[in-house]
């Protein structure tokens, strides 16, 4: 009867011991899903510099935009002031 127990207890142990290892596991797998973790797994380090990139980009574009139309508005004013020359 001892020597069943005894049996059963090394049993028990022995579940008890696999069932804390996987709960380990399971704590250190839900550590790394979390949002921070995946964030900093699936979001680039250089995301500051795309953002940066992509601002001074639109900032060019506007200006190159600015630029052109001041430069049509120009050419309209000097056509409309030598009477309508269509020579250009």
């Amino acid at each position: 009867m001892d020597r069943e127990a005894a049996v059963i207890r090394a049993e028990m142990s022995q579940t008890r011991a696999e069932l804390d290892r996987k709960l380990t596991q399971l704590e250190a797998r839900a550590r790394e899903l979390r949002p921070r973790e995946l964030s900093r797994r699936y979001i680039p380090e250089y995301f500051v510099d795309q953002v940066l990139g992509g601002v001074l980009t639109l900032v060019g574009v506007g200006l190159a935009v600015g630029n052109y139309r001041r430069r049509a508005t120009r050419r309209r004013n000097i056509r409309a002031a030598m009477g309508g020359y269509s020579g250009w």
